[in-house]
C-alpha cells in the first residue's frame, strides 16, 4: 500500500518543489537586520521595523535567510524566522492564460466552467454538515437533493487518482499541471464498486495556489492517497454531462461508473485521516 507523509494543516508533504516563481510579499514580525549577505557577520544595511512590508526576490531560503527588497528598493538578506510570508487569499482567476469560463463555445458551457473553476474557499456557513459521503451515496434520483451554493466536508476511502482529460474548463490544456485531478471516493475499502463511487476534483488553480503555500497537489503527489482514507472540503457541483452514467439518475445501467452526478468540485482542502478499524 502507498504511504503518505502528513503536514499540518493539509495533507501532503512537499514531494515536488511548489515555490512560486513570482515575487512574494512578506511582513516583518519583529525587528530584524537587513544584511548584505546571508550571514550574521555580514554588513548590516539597516534594521527593518516590525510590520514593515518587504518582497522576496527568491522563493527559497538560503542558510535560513531570505533574499528580499524593501519598499525603498534596498536589497539584502533577512533572518527567515523574523518575517511572515503573505499568501494570496484565493487562487488566481486566470490560470495558464485560461479564464474562469475556459474556452467553451456555448453560454451553458461557460457557466458550467465558471462553477468548476470557483476560486473562493467555502466558509463555515457555506458548509452543510448534512452532506456526508453516505448521504451523497443514498439511492434515488438526486438532481435536486443538493445545491451548488452549498459546500461540504466528506470523508472516504480513495479508490483511484488520475489526471482529467483535455477539457474546455482548462482551455484544452494538455500538460498535467494545467488539467484537473480526478479522485474517486468510496464509503470504505469493501464498498468500491464503480457505481458506488463519488468524484472529487482538484483544479489547476487550486493546485497552483497550494504550491505557493508549499503544498504539492500535483496528480503524482495526490496519487499517494490511493488505498487510504482522506477528508475533502469543497463546493458541491452537479455535473449534468454525467447524469446518464450515474447510478442515482440511471439506475441499473451496466455502464454506470459513478454513483451520482454530484461532485466536490473544486476541492479546496485535503486532509489524510486514518481509516476506521
Amino acid at each position: 500500500m502507498k504511504t503518505l507523509r502528513l503536514v499540518a494543516p493539509l495533507v501532503l508533504s512537499l514531494l515536488v518543489s511548489g515555490a512560486s516563481a513570482q515575487a512574494q510579499d512578506a511582513v516583518v514580525k519583529r525587528n530584524v537586520n537587513l544584511r548584505t549577505y546571508a550571514d550574521v557577520d555580514s554588513t548590516k544595511i539597516r534594521t527593518l521595523q516590525k510590520s514593515e512590508e518587504i518582497s522576496l526576490l527568491e522563493p527559497d531560503k538560503f542558510q535560513n535567510y531570505y533574499h528580499v527588497v524593501t519598499a525603498a528598493s534596498e536589497e539584502g538578506w533577512v533572518w527567515s524566522p523574523n518575517i511572515r510570508i503573505v499568501f494570496p487569499a484565493d487562487p488566481a482567476e486566470v490560470h495558464n492564460g485560461c479564464p474562469l469560463e475556459g474556452n467553451a463555445q456555448s453560454e451553458r458551457g461557460r457557466q458550467i466552467n465558471q462553477m468548476k473553476n470557483r476560486t473562493e474557499a467555502p466558509t463555515s456557513t457555506d458548509i452543510d454538515p448534512v452532506i456526508t459521503l453516505a448521504a451523497i451515496l443514498q439511492p434515488s434520483d438526486d438532481e435536486d437533493r443538493w445545491q451548488e451554493s452549498q459546500a461540504a466536508v466528506v470523508t472516504g476511502f480513495v479508490v483511484d487518482v488520475f489526471p482529467g482529460g483535455k477539457e474546455t474548463v482548462n482551455c484544452g490544456a494538455s500538460a498535467l499541471q494545467h488539467r484537473d485531478t480526478h479522485i474517486e471516493l468510496a464509503l470504505n475499502s469493501s464498498d468500491t464498486a464503480d457505481n458506488r463511487r463519488v468524484i472529487v476534483e482538484v483544479t489547476p488553480r487550486w493546485r497552483a495556489f497550494m504550491a505557493d503555500q508549499g503544498e504539492d497537489w500535483s496528480t503524482s503527489a495526490l496519487d499517494a492517497l490511493e488505498g487510504q482514507c482522506a477528508e475533502f472540503t469543497g463546493w458541491m457541483f452537479w455535473d449534468a454531462y454525467h447524469d446518464d452514467e450515474s447510478e442515482n439518475t440511471t439506475p441499473g445501467r451496466p455502464e454506470n461508473w459513478r454513483a451520482t452526478a454530484w461532485e466536490i468540485h473544486p476541492v479546496t482542502a485535503i486532509r489524510a485521516i486514518p481509516c476506521p478499524s
